[in-house]
């Protein structure tokens, strides 16, 4: 009986060429396509806008881990110069690293397009977390990628066409059939279905997306309600908000909704100026002018009582008044130059 004869292992074939061996970083095979991969292999998504979890949030998320280990892979992109960026799980790696851990499950994703991969990271994350979870700027960033994703891929274009009317509202057709409107009733009860809110709040949200960091950071703050972020977002010059967020931290000047109106007005009509943006910071733009008309009195009834019968009407005692006090002043008067 032949004995067979055994393999030979790549590694032999390595040496027969004269080739190095070199140490196997490739992600470790553990089952179901899921591999194990060091973290300081993986690396976090370009212009990632979802904060890390914090305080009690990331305590439980670490005990967790260091109890149970990550039970749910971390979805990387293998991209077409070898870098594996993380797409869902930026909070599972930071969390398993605080907890000592080093490496972790993965699913690797291949020849996917920037946008494919964009609308991984905004789907991953708003089924994972709820709006109520996260900031307004999160929120913005979420839906404004997500919605420049789906543009660019040419999916969902009902969708996309009620955005873009919501985001546009001026450059609606007049000429419409009557069937478009309900149409558009239905895109716009996809959008609220799609992402658990109104349509004009997701319109907002995208809008929003476009201020510059330090207004965003004064939104989430707090510092910026929803609505002044939203009216500021119409001012699409970048430099003027950015003018307009200096001037709030140096001069500690605050908004409102007054304020914010009055940039988007002065924008959209071409008087917004640095002189005006001052002004309208200041508060010099909202403030109403001293008028020069005397205050309103009121005569108190034991007066009137005192002098007139409640026969009288208004007219009639008006006219006593205007009477008493026209000599009263002609007296004052020959006083004075007596």
């Amino acid at each position: 009986m032949a004995i067979p004869k055994p393999k030979a292992a790549l590694i032999d074939f390595d040496e027969m060429l004269g080739i190095e061996t070199q140490q196997d970083t490739a992600p470790a095979p553990v089952q179901g396509g899921i591999l194990e991969m060091d973290f300081s292999q993986m690396e976090s998504f370009p212009n990632h806008r979802f904060k890390l979890y914090e305080g009690q949030q990331l305590d439980d998320m670490v005990d967790s881990i260091r109890q149970f280990g990550i039970l749910l892979p971390i979805i990387l992109w293998h991209t077409e110069d070898g870098r594996y960026i993380i797409l869902s799980g930026h909070n599972r790696r930071n969390a398993a690293q605080l907890a000592g851990i080093t490496k972790g499950p993965v699913i690797i994703r291949e020849n996917l397009t920037h946008e494919d991969a964009v609308l991984i990271v905004t789907e991953t994350n708003l089924r994972q977390r709820s709006f109520s979870d996260m900031s307004h700027s999160e929120c913005a960033y979420c839906l404004a990628q997500h919605y420049e994703a789906m543009k660019c891929q040419g999916k969902r274009s009902d969708l996309l066409q009620e955005i873009e009317m919501l985001l546009n509202p001026h450059d609606t057709s007049e000429n419409e059939t009557s069937a478009e409107p309900q149409h558009r009733l239905k895109s716009r009860d996809k959008i609220g279905q799609e992402y658990g809110l109104s349509r004009d709040k997701v319109a907002k949200y995208i809008r929003i997306a476009n201020l510059v960091d330090p207004l965003m950071e004064r939104l989430d703050a707090g510092e910026i309600a929803f609505l002044a972020a939203y009216d500021l977002s119409f001012v699409e010059d970048t430099a003027k908000q950015q003018q307009v967020a200096d001037l709030m931290e140096s001069d500690n000047y605050q908004m409102d909704m007054k304020k914010a109106e009055l940039f988007r007005s002065y924008y959209e009509t071409g008087k917004l100026t640095d002189p005006a943006i001052v002004q309208i910071l200041s508060g010099e733009k909202t403030r109403k002018p001293k008028s020069n008309k005397p205050q309103p009195v009121k005569i108190k009834p034991a007066v009137i009582s005192k002098y007139f019968s409640a026969q009288q009407t208004q007219k009639e005692i008006e006219e006593v008044i205007d009477k008493a006090l026209a000599l009263y002043f002609e007296n004052q008067e020959s006083e004075v130059t007596a």
